[in-house]
């Protein structure tokens, strides 16, 4: 039999046809159109103007002369790189946060809206006769919504959310160790890049006044030369002599024009701000004392350093992970109950409550059981191998810095003494009776010798103090306090300042656990300081 389609439904097929045409290529135009948009050159300067203003905002400006600890406190509170580290920390907290909300049950609701184009009807047949009836009836309107709010709690779900709770969890600690990291690290920078301003600070006027003269002197011997004043090879190598001085003297001008500016970026100032130093006095620069013996620091570090903390953490998330993984091998049970409403006439009830329980179980997870596990016992065994390559990596640092410490103090009391003897031989030189030529040219060569003794010693006070402050931080020794009184640079200063008195009057805890043997502990000391690369030294403690 055929049935003849009405013109009603005929046209209404027709325009369900041209609307989903239409919509079909409203969709690839919509895609078509979507194409990489660069950034304007007015955006890209607009973008600049407030980035540049935003890194220097809200700071306190320089007043005074800057010192070590005021520098320290700085570029703790400005740098930026520090700040980025104290920003993904903050984040990771808010991570903590959205993490927890997993834990709870989820509460969704659900509302709809359907429609047809005609009525849905049924005809019915006996099953016991088999009688059919040709009149059709319905159950449903042809338009009705429906509504519900459910609460449902999925226990495997619960679980892996937990583990995931305490994942992140750990990613905050492990933040706080890469921030204590970047600390360690800045304080290293701030201390090298003070004491070479310092250094600057105090050679400028030097620099500049035996310059000067270097130039002169050079213009006279070229004056000699052209009126024939000294022999042609005397004459050349009197040029040649002030050349070279003059050469020097400009590469230490040009080192000393820099400092500062490392200095201050490492502030966070705005480049070329102008700021004065408290620059020591020469009576003050005294070798300081080694607080702490070497098998002292090497205890320190085992527990303090960031990156082993921050390993600890992170061995911690490859358990986690491992339970995580067996657990998805387990069934799922989903507890839910809600409120249901159907706006359809033709049912009796148009609302009700609903309860139950499912329970899903995929059985071929079970097949991948063992091939998990030996998983997750090779990612434990990476992650231990991974820390004690880096509790290996720690004390080869403390060794080397240790060791670094003893050559720069020793070498901090040769330039001192070549800067003495320098010394003298300039006083001597200028009461010396020569010819008015090697007189200017042994003036100069000896000013400019005794400048550069003076140079060297003081650098090598500075390598004192940068491999004192390297010995701390592959202690990983901190040297901001925990609490600190006040968000002010000066507040700030005076607690790094503390923090100074106590590590050079030894007020460190120190971890009591066994140290290693003095064997082995000398022996090491003598790779540490004889092989060089980290590699090498880890090779070697693999063999042992």
């Amino acid at each position: 039999m055929i049935h003849a389609q009405s013109p009603r439904s005929f046209n209404f097929a027709r325009r369900a046809r041209l609307l989903g045409t239409s919509a079909l290529l409203l969709a690839a135009l919509s895609a078509c159109a979507i194409r990489p948009e660069p950034m304007s050159l007015e955006e890209q300067i607009g973008q600049a103007v407030s980035d540049r203003a935003a890194m220097f905002a809200a700071q306190e400006a320089v007043s005074g002369p800057v010192t070590l600890e005021q520098a320290l406190a700085r570029a703790f509170k400005y740098n930026l790189q520090h700040r980025q580290t104290v920003m993904e920390r903050a984040l990771e907290d808010s991570l903590l946060d959205v993490s927890k909300q997993d834990l709870l049950p989820k509460l969704t609701t659900r509302a709809g809206l359907r429609t047809r184009s005609n009525t849905q009807a049924s005809v019915s047949e006996s099953v016991a006769t088999g009688n059919v009836s040709l009149e059709p009836s319905t159950s449903q309107e042809r338009t009705s919504g429906t509504a519900d709010v459910q609460l449902s709690w999925n226990i495997l779900d619960f679980g892996l959310s937990y583990y995931g709770a305490k994942s992140q969890a750990n990613r905050i600690l492990a933040a706080e160790e890469r921030r204590r990291r970047v600390v360690l690290a800045l304080s290293e920078q701030v201390r090298a890049a003070w004491w070479e301003a310092v250094t600057a600070d105090r050679l400028r006027p030097q620099v500049d006044a035996i310059l000067t003269q270097a130039r002169e002197v050079l213009a006279y011997a070229e004056q000699t030369e052209r009126q024939r004043l000294l022999p042609p090879l005397d004459a050349l190598r009197f040029q040649k002599a002030m050349l070279e001085i003059v050469q020097q003297l400009e590469a230490v001008d040009a080192e000393l024009a820099v400092a500062k500016s490392q200095l201050a970026s490492l502030m966070n100032l705005p480049p070329g701000s102008e700021y004065r130093l408290a620059v020591p006095a020469e009576t003050q620069l005294a070798v300081p004392a080694m607080p702490l013996r070497l098998d002292a620091l090497e205890r320190v570090a085992m527990v303090k350093r960031p990156e082993i903390r921050e390993e600890a953490y992170l061995a911690r998330n490859a358990a986690a992970e491992a339970r995580s993984a067996l657990l998805r091998l387990l069934p799922g049970a989903n507890l839910y109950a809600g409120l249901n409403y159907d706006t359809n006439s033709y049912l009796v009830n148009q609302d009700w409550a609903d309860a139950g329980v499912q329970v899903t179980w995929n059985l071929f997870t079970l097949l991948n059981w063992s091939k998990v596990k030996q998983a997750n016992a090779a990612r434990m065994e990476v992650a231990e191998a991974r820390r004690l390559a880096l509790r290996m990596a720690v004390l080869t640092q403390v060794n080397l810095a240790w060791h670094r410490y003893g050559r720069a103090t020793t070498l901090f009391t040769r330039a001192a003494a070549l800067q003495d003897v320098e010394q003298r031989i300039l006083s001597n030189t200028e009461s010396a009776a020569l010819s008015e030529a090697q007189t200017r040219l042994e003036r100069v060569r000896a000013a400019a010798s005794a400048l550069l003794a003076t140079r060297a010693r003081d650098r090598a006070y500075a390598e004192v103090q940068n491999a004192l402050g390297s010995v701390y931080a592959s202690a990983g020794l901190d040297p901001l306090p925990e609490v600190v009184e006040g968000a002010d640079v000066d507040a700030l200063a005076a607690a790094i300042a503390q923090i100074s008195r106590d590590l050079e009057q030894g007020k460190v805890v120190v971890p009591d656990f066994a140290p290693l043997a003095p064997a082995q502990d000398g022996q090491l000391m003598s790779e540490a300081t004889n092989i060089s690369g980290l590699d090498t030294i880890l090779k070697v403690a693999a063999a042992k």
